[in-house]
């Protein structure tokens, strides 16, 4: 497959679709695994979704299985699920570690929190066994505005020098403080690139959310902000600005999709996780955010999850449209 001699932005600034074989062509999606999930900051999980020493996820890349851990000093530390012995897998989905140690269910191999190892069952029988610096391979991990990021590219440039603007304009609501009210999940049959394109454009406002988005903020007002960086900002003002919030649909590249809805006292927001399988097909997780005084607002959470939900009802027929026209 061939990249160099495909002019994507010219299929972009003239409001074209890109070919169809880049969202179809398994060597396409071969290739986007290889220069970029293994290459860039991936999204894994708030904060608060492992808010105690112990708790724990299994992220899985495209069968890579990564924990990412929260350890006794507070650490978020990311490493290979993999036992150093015979390769079994040691944890599974998410949970909590009582202890200050993680052991392999097959022969009890353990290791620290920060994937030091820790000790085996009579390994010192065996021939050359040395246990020095042996320990998990480690995941780069960041924090990041409430999110937690991963790259396992050990030559991985830090993320936060990356997204400087991009932070100082999410700062002043707070966005790294606001809570998980909860997660919608949608099993999704389509390529993820037609869903980052549709999250970052408001032109579909009007055909596709008539009567929930393009009430508020018609797609025709909407202008990408002017700020450099691995991202995108797309800032949709409200027909309404005395009464109605301002929001931003963003991404950080390659896919973490976020809103921001804002004005001068409140926030809320979104978080689309895209848990991609093959190029057709990503289970999505969309995960509700809010400040603190909407998250202890029974009534407002029901709303709120209400009118996320009928928003991405509408776009999956669309979304399903494209995918069967390329």
């Amino acid at each position: 497959m061939k990249f160099d001699t495909l002019n994507l932005a010219d299929h972009v600034n003239k409001g074209q679709t890109l070919p169809s074989h880049l969202y179809t062509d398994a060597e396409v999606f071969e290739y986007e695994k290889d220069v970029i999930f293994r290459k860039e900051w991936l999204p894994v999980a708030r904060i608060d979704q492992i808010p105690n020493s112990g708790d724990y996820l299994i992220y899985d890349l495209f069968g890579d299985e990564i924990v990412v851990i929260r350890d006794n000093s507070g650490t978020v530390n990311a490493f290979s699920n993999v036992c150093l012995h015979r390769g079994c897998a040691i944890l599974e989905d998410r949970g909590h570690i009582d202890s200050n140690v993680i052991a392999c269910p097959y022969h009890k191999w353990s290791y620290e929190l920060d994937s030091k190892f820790r000790g085996a069952p009579f390994m010192d029988r065996a021939e050359d066994f040395d246990r020095t610096d042996m320990r998990l391979p480690r995941v780069c991990v960041e924090q990041w505005q409430g999110w937690i990021f991963i790259n396992i590219d050990p030559g991985a440039e830090p993320l936060a020098s990356q997204l400087t603007q991009l932070g100082d304009r999410l700062s002043p609501w707070n966005f790294s403080d606001l809570k998980l009210i909860g997660i919608l999940t949608f099993d999704s049959a389509w390529n993820w690139k037609i869903m980052v394109e549709n999250f970052l454009e408001s032109y579909h406002h009007a055909a596709t959310h008539p009567k929930t988005l393009n009430v508020s903020y018609p797609g025709k007002g909407t202008y990408a902000e002017q700020i450099t960086g691995n991202y995108l900002l797309l800032e949709n003002p409200s027909i309404d600005k005395d009464t109605i919030a301002h929001f931003w649909a963003g991404c950080i590249l390659p896919f973490t999709l976020f809103s921001l809805v804002r004005d001068e006292q409140n926030a809320a927001g979104t978080w689309y996780q895209m848990l991609i399988d093959d190029q057709g097909h990503f289970r999505l997780h969309i995960h509700l955010l809010a400040n603190e005084a909407m998250a202890n607002d029974e009534v407002a959470i029901k709303e709120y999850t209400e009118l996320v939900t009928r928003i991405h009802l509408e776009d999956i027929p669309r979304c399903e449209g494209v995918w069967k026209g390329v």
